[in-house]
């Protein structure tokens, strides 16, 4: 998904075609693809969103994930797709 079509406030999936992880370092939220070591948690759930909150004072954008507010790295984004995406 390109960056200049989130909005504000809107519920996004992580993509599911893939291997895909999740990991939340120093309050960073990053996806990966493919396989490596990762833990059990780092595993994208069915019903894993996020809801984009806009940039910060700092310019990072900020989302809101599994109940937490995280920073976004900026190459999350290739790996998210809108709620009503057929993209399993």
């Amino acid at each position: 998904m390109k960056v200049s079509e989130l909005k504000v406030g809107e519920l996004y999936k992580i993509r599911s075609d893939r291997k895909t992880h999740v990991t939340i370092r120093h309050n960073y939220l990053d996806v990966h693809l493919g396989h490596g070591h990762f833990t059990a948690e780092a595993k994208v759930r069915p019903f894993d969103h996020i809801i984009y909150l806009g940039k910060d004072l700092h310019g990072d954008r900020m989302v809101i994930y599994r109940g937490q507010e995280l920073r976004a790295y900026p190459n999350i984004w290739q790996h998210v797709v809108p709620i009503d995406d057929d993209n399993p």
